[in-house]
């Protein structure tokens, strides 16, 4: 299953990426993918927004943040020898699964067509809040009937695929906020990787108007100031916290975003 972009719906540009999911998948335009929300955000609200895409990100990020690079290969085989060990069977509910994996191609399809475009076309951007707005009720209706899928149930990239529909649910932050008690209450958070339990706790954080815990979610009002994280408990102690779920240190983060939006970013 691909990786998907992350929703990020508000008039600022918020950031944030799922490092360590997005790291498994191989391919340059997935491992950029998770930016375009952010675009897409600034191109509907008209405010500006320069993000880079192409080749050049690969040439880029490996000029200027080689330790991001280094994280990110690390993490993709760290997955893909976890997967190997643990292989799951056929899944139980196989129709639920394509459903969601059919969604999930279709918020993907809508976002790669933003890569692609370089960015420039409001109109596709409104249809990637369109097709966000079509699996909100879907993924809603799921989690109500059964709750949230399992790999038992869905296979890995159908829990993959439900819960970035949850991320992009931004416009429902009460239903992120149940879903990300589902997952608490379950042993390894039932399925949902340590970096999107992690990203999905700071967006709850912060839609409740509270501090974010790991400093995955940055911001900046325009296309010329500093990208910087937004409002986080401890900043201290913050790269520890990160390094216990298996995040990269958050100057390598920030620098990961300053190459993506060629606007400098700091931690």
């Amino acid at each position: 299953m691909p990786v998907f972009a992350i929703g990020c719906l508000s008039p600022a540009c918020q950031c944030c990426s799922r490092v360590g999911q997005f790291a498994s998948r191989g391919s340059t335009q997935m491992r950029k993918s998770w930016a375009v929300a952010t675009v897409v955000a600034l191109m509907v609200s008209g405010g500006p927004a320069t993000a880079q895409a192409g080749d050049d990100w690969d040439a880029q990020m490996a000029k200027q943040c080689p330790d991001m690079v280094a994280w990110m290969h690390a993490k993709e085989a760290e997955v893909t020898a976890d997967r190997k060990a643990h292989p799951l069977g056929k899944p139980s509910e196989p129709e639920l699964r394509a459903g969601l994996l059919k969604m999930g191609d279709a918020d993907q399809k809508a976002r790669n067509a933003v890569i692609a475009d370089g960015y420039k076309h409001q109109e596709l951007a409104k249809t990637v809040l369109a097709v966000d707005a079509r699996n909100l009720p879907r993924i809603k209706q799921i989690d109500t009937v059964q709750g949230f899928p399992t790999p038992v149930q869905v296979g890995n990239d159908g829990v993959q695929a439900a819960f970035i529909l949850v991320q992009h649910a931004d416009r429902d932050p009460a239903f992120q906020a149940h879903v990300l008690d589902e997952l608490k209450s379950r042993p390894d958070q039932g399925g949902v990787g340590a970096q999107d339990y992690a990203l999905l706790t700071d967006r709850v954080l912060l839609a409740q108007h509270k501090l974010q815990r790991y400093g995955t979610q940055f911001t900046a009002t325009d296309g010329k100031t500093q990208m910087q994280p937004r409002p986080m408990e401890d900043p201290a102690n913050a790269d520890k916290r990160r390094t216990a779920i298996g995040l990269p240190p958050l100057a390598d983060y920030a620098c990961m975003l300053g190459v993506t939006y060629r606007v400098p970013a700091k931690s």
